[in-house]
C-alpha cells in the first residue's frame, strides 16, 4: 500500500508522539510506502508555534516528509489561515497514493485533494477532525468567516470523495456537524491513542525510569505539556504541596510560558518532592509515563493523556465529555484545586484504589486506544475499496 498523510490544516511537529507522527511510523514499520505532506507550521525550540522554510527530509523513522509553502494571499497571516498550498496536486500525483489520510480538512487546498481522487477513483480518501469549540473558532471572525463560510465551502466540495470522516471525540463531532454540515452517516469515532508497550517492555521501562528518577516505594505523579494557565499547573502544585501525608513525588515535564513561569517555579522550589525536568524527547516522556502511577491533567486537554493510559497510568483529569468515554474506572475527576486536594487525600488514605485504576487503564487502552489497531483499520479501508 502507498499511504499519504496530509498535515495541512494545522501544525506538524517533528519527533512527537502525536497521531500524525505515530500512524505513518507504524505503516512504515508494517512495510507500506508512506509519505507525509505537511504545512510549515511547527513548534520553534519546542516552545512556541511558528513557521519554518519549506523543505524535504526524512523523519527519524524513515518516512519522507515534504513541507509545502503557502500561496501568498494578501499577507502572511491571511495565507497561514486560508491554507492554500503551492504544488499540492503535483506532489500527490508524484507519490501515487492508494490511501490519502488527511488529519483534519480545514484548509483551502482540500479542493485539490478531492480533484485528485475524482480523477483517480481507485484512491481511498479518509479524513478526520481535531477541531472543536475549545480549540477552533475562538472569536467571531474565526468562527463565522473562516469555519462557517470559507472552510465549509471547500469541505463540502470535497465531501463526495471522502469515504470515512473520523472524529476524535464528541466535541469534534458536534463542531463538524454544526459548522461544516458533515452528515453523521459519514462519521465514525476514532479517538487519539498511543502505542501500548508489551508487558516485558513496560516492566523494563518502569524499572529503568523509576531508578533514573530516584523513585523507591513512593507513588509517582506526572504532569506535562505547555504549562499555560489553562493547564491548571499552579492549582495542581498547591494541592500537592498541601498533601503532606501523601508518600509521593511529582515530576513536571514541558515548557513554561513567561506568564506562568514565576508562580510555577516558586511552587516547584517550595516542595522538595517536586522535580521539573523541562522539555523532554517523546521517548523519555513515555518512559516517565510507564514509571508513573498517576498522570495529572486537571486543566486543558493534551494528547499525552491517551499515551498515559496506554502506559498503564491512572488519570486525574477535568470531566470533559471526550474523556468520559474512556472512563473504565481509571479516572479521578477534578474541576478545581479543592477537587485535586480531595483526590490526593483519598489516594493517601486508600492507595489500593490507584492500583485498581491502573489496571482499568490497561483494559481501556487495549479496547480503544491502540494505534496499531487503528493503523490496521485505516489500511483495511483501502483494501476493501480496492477489492
Amino acid at each position: 500500500m502507498r499511504i499519504l498523510h496530509l498535515c495541512l490544516a494545522c501544525f506538524y511537529i517533528d519527533g512527537y508522539n502525536y497521531q500524525e507522527n505515530v500512524l505513518p511510523r507504524i505503516s512504515k514499520e508494517n512495510g507500506h510506502d508512506v509519505m507525509i505532506i505537511a504545512s510549515t507550521e511547527t513548534y520553534i525550540d519546542n516552545a512556541e508555534l511558528g513557521y519554518i522554510e519549506p523543505r524535504e527530509y526524512i523523519t527519524e523513522f524513515g518516512v519522507p516528509i515534504k513541507r509545502l509553502p503557502y500561496k501568498h494571499i494578501l499577507s502572511d497571516k491571511v495565507s497561514q489561515k486560508l491554507r492554500k498550498y503551492i504544488g499540492l496536486y503535483e506532489e500527490i500525483e508524484k507519490f501515487r497514493p492508494d490511501i490519502i489520510y488527511s488529519h483534519d480538512i480545514s484548509f483551502a487546498s482540500v479542493d485539490e485533494v478531492a480533484e485528485y481522487v475524482k480523477n483517480h477513483r481507485e484512491v481511498v480518501f479518509l479524513a478526520d477532525t481535531h477541531s472543536a469549540d475549545y480549540n477552533s473558532g475562538q472569536n467571531w471572525v474565526s468562527l463565522n468567516i473562516l469555519h462557517r463560510a470559507f472552510y465549509k465551502r471547500h469541505i463540502l466540495k470535497a465531501l463526495p470523495y471522502i469515504k470515512k470522516y473520523y472524529y476524535i471525540g464528541p466535541a469534534e463531532r458536534d463542531f463538524s456537524i454544526e459548522n461544516y454540515g458533515i452528515p453523521e452517516s459519514l462519521m465514525e469515532f476514532l479517538p487519539l491513542g498511543g502505542i501500548i508497550p508489551d508487558e516485558e517492555d513496560y516492566k523494563r521501562k518502569r524499572g529503568e525510569y523509576r531508578a533514573k528518577l530516584n523513585i523507591n516505594d513512593e507513588l509517582l505523579l506526572v504532569h506535562s505539556g505547555k504549562l499555560s494557565a489553562e493547564k491548571k499547573t499552579a492549582e495542581l502544585l498547591r494541592a500537592f504541596k498541601a498533601a503532606e501525608n501523601l508518600n509521593a513525588r511529582m515530576v513536571i515535564i514541558g515548557s513554561i510560558p513567561d506568564e506562568t513561569k514565576s508562580e510555577i517555579f516558586e511552587l516547584i522550589e517550595s516542595d522538595e518532592r517536586i522535580e521539573y525536568l523541562g522539555w523532554q524527547a517523546p521517548e523519555y516522556l513515555l518512559g516517565c509515563l510507564c514509571a508513573a502511577d498517576l498522570y495529572c491533567q486537571p486543566g486543558s486537554p493534551s494528547a499525552t493523556l491517551q499515551n498515559a493510559i496506554c502506559c498503564g497510568s491512572a488519570i486525574m483529569a477535568q470531566p470533559m465529555e471526550a474523556y468520559r468515554m474512556l472512563d473504565k474506572g481509571n479516572f479521578f475527576w477534578v474541576e478545581n484545586e479543592e477537587g485535586i486536594s480531595e483526590v490526593l487525600s483519598s489516594i493517601s488514605e486508600n492507595p489500593k484504589q490507584l492500583e485498581d485504576a491502573k489496571k482499568a487503564s490497561v483494559k481501556c487502552a487495549r479496547e480503544f486506544l491502540d494505534y496499531r489497531e487503528m493503523e490496521r483499520k485505516i489500511v483495511s479501508e483501502g483494501n476493501g475499496h480496492r477489492a
